[in-house]
């Protein structure tokens, strides 16, 4: 019989399929074993990526960041690298200026009276 336009499309992959050998329940439960595998070592690297430290468990130093435009004095820009400087001396490694810019400002969040402190140096508050 020949093929025509009024063929069922789909009649070929129904006979091939039918036509491929089962596979043993052996090889199924492996392939099953090995999706369970890996789908436990994914949700056991993400539990372990929850419980690093946040240096060890992002991507790259500007993972999870965005990037805002801040408008510093030279002495102060001079005095972040000075404290880079003394971070890697502390740790003996390498600390990114990124890292240390945004501990900076999260000491100054946990400690408003420092950076009260500094604003009435720079004459805030001044009658």
């Amino acid at each position: 019989m020949k093929k025509g336009s009024t063929d069922d499309p789909f009649a070929d992959d129904e006979e091939e399929a039918d036509n491929e050998p089962e596979q043993p329940e052996s090889e199924r439960s492996e392939l099953n074993s090995s999706a369970t595998s890996e789908s436990l070592t994914a949700a056991q690297s993400t539990t372990q990526r929850q419980s690093l430290p946040y240096i060890h468990s992002r991507d790259g130093v500007k993972d999870g960041r965005k990037q805002r435009p801040v408008f510093l004095r030279e002495h102060i820009e001079d005095g972040i690298d000075d404290l880079v400087d003394q971070m890697e001396s502390e740790f003996g490694e390498d600390v990114y200026k990124t890292d240390v810019t945004e501990a900076a400002m999260a000491v100054a969040q946990e400690h408003p009276e420092l950076v009260l402190e500094k604003l009435e140096e720079w004459g805030y508050g001044w009658s």
